[in-house]
């Protein structure tokens, strides 16, 4: 059954049906979708992962365990650890950290984890609608060997290849 009826079908069934209700409901409805497609942000309560030193967790900013809540204040206070924030990346800079606080690192190294694993995801498919074009397909590449070349961390080593290729030689 159709979850948003028709107004035509409705008024028909029914004359006596207000159309103020009508939207009333249509709205209501439309929220509980808009919930389903839309859930709560789940940044919320994880910015520290973001930056250590620029929330607060007394605040509701941060959603840990008091023991957790106490390692990250004691982070956020770590003068030698806000100097390697600014060398570093995010992964590198929670794996240093795992040193002296491991709960508190592996929380954030499991967070960060899904949107890498999503990134990757999204890199393939975007290759792979590059890729799959009327003027690529011609080529006898294959769409996995392709993909292996685009999508692997590895920058390939232009220089020794083209070292063990001949130049073509005008005639």
């Amino acid at each position: 059954m159709d979850m948003f009826p028709l107004l035509s079908d409705i008024l028909e069934n029914s004359p006596q049906v207000m159309i103020s209700d009508l939207v009333s409901q249509h709205l209501s409805q439309l929220a509980v979708k808009f919930d389903d497609y839309f859930p709560e942000d789940p940044r919320e309560g994880h910015m520290w992962i973001v930056d250590p030193f620029s929330v607060d967790p007394t605040k509701n900013d941060v959603a840990l365990p008091s023991h957790l809540e106490s390692q990250l204040l004691e982070v956020a206070t770590d003068s030698t650890l806000k100097l390697l924030w600014g060398k570093l990346d995010l992964g590198s800079f929670w794996i240093a950290v795992s040193k002296e606080y491991p709960c508190l690192a592996l929380r954030a190294v499991k967070l960060l984890l899904a949107f890498t694993t999503t990134y990757l995801c999204e890199s393939g498919f975007s290759i792979v609608a590059t890729t799959k074009t009327k003027a690529r397909n011609r080529l006898k590449a294959t769409l996995e060997a392709t993909l292996r070349v685009s999508l692997s961390p590895i920058p390939p080593r232009l220089d020794l290849i083209m070292s063990v290729k001949q130049a073509q030689v005008s005639h």
